[in-house]
């Protein structure tokens, strides 16, 4: 298994887990099937994947801002 990023380099993913996000004023929300790659040195989130898997993604202020469809 791996994971193949922008510059089109693949890193080989040794797990995949399930990982869960605080979030200021609502419950936390969970990725599942998150692969782990010791080579790549920082957190990568594909914004493409969490919006085929129903998720709003909004960037204002240096922030990012993710909620589930159903939750208005």
């Amino acid at each position: 298994m791996h994971i193949e990023i922008g510059d089109n380099i693949r890193y080989n993913a040794t797990k995949i887990s399930i990982i869960t996000f605080k979030r200021d004023s609502l419950s936390p929300i969970g990725l599942k099937y998150v692969m782990f790659s010791p080579d790549i040195k920082k957190n990568l989130i594909s914004i493409a994947v969490l919006e085929d898997h129903g998720h709003d993604v909004i960037f204002s202020k240096g922030k990012a801002f993710v909620r589930h469809i159903t939750t208005r």
